[in-house]
């Protein structure tokens, strides 16, 4: 009975156009449903655009201000070459001697340091001033090819021997031109320590003290 109804045609015609009809709604409704989901995806990719632009024109940003102010840094100083053992031990003997016979020349000078002491052995040179004005410890360091100051003004400091002259790399200053800006006040005279030897500029001075490297 049941077979004989489902393949009469107008009920199989019905079938059909019901089944149509629902396929239709089907594809329209999945149709509907992928263009929202296309638009909230389209939405979110703009979105993440947007934030990425920005994020990028501000980190540009950070660095080109980093890049100014790293242009006010110290400049690098690189050696122009590597002292070997006995170049080193020359050169700050050299350095460490000529420091120690101007402060004895400045302390013989200044009448008023009756307590000030200066002594020099074993790569180190120590210049007491007193309690007021403090010690100068001034040494050679064999390992690192350096050369150690410890000032009660301005702290520890250490020198790289740099294009024939003593240099602190965190500040381009040389070793003579801390001495010349601390030590006048305590003398309470001029003291030019550009006179001695591998200060940079001792070439110029009236004592003529070497400044090229022994070989």
């Amino acid at each position: 009975m049941i077979s004989r109804i489902v393949r009469s045609k107008p009920i199989h015609k019905t079938l059909i156009k019901t089944a149509s009809n629902i396929t239709h709604r089907t594809c329209a409704r999945e149709v509907s449903n992928f263009q929202k989901s296309f638009h909230s995806f389209e939405g979110y990719v703009k979105q993440s655009v947007g934030r990425y632009s920005s994020l990028r024109y501000k980190t540009l940003g950070l660095i080109s201000t980093n890049a100014h102010y790293s242009s006010q840094t110290p400049p690098t100083y690189e050696p122009e070459l590597e002292l070997n053992s006995v170049q080193f031990d020359k050169i700050s003997s050299d350095t460490l001697e000529s420091l120690t016979e101007y402060f004895d020349e400045l302390i013989e000078k200044a009448g008023h340091l009756e307590d000030a002491d200066v002594s020099y052995g074993d790569g180190v040179l120590t210049v007491k001033f007193g309690k007021k004005d403090g010690t100068y410890v001034i040494n050679r360091q064999t390992p690192n090819k350096q050369i150690w100051l410890s000032s009660p003004k301005s702290g520890p400091k250490r020198y790289d021997f740099v294009d024939g002259k003593w240099v602190y790399k965190h500040d381009g200053k040389t070793l003579h031109d801390l001495l010349n800006k601390e030590i006048p006040a305590i003398i309470r005279n001029q003291a030019s320590f550009d006179r001695c030897s591998y200060s940079g500029k001792e070439q110029y001075s009236d004592k003529g003290l070497p400044s090229s490297i022994p070989d």
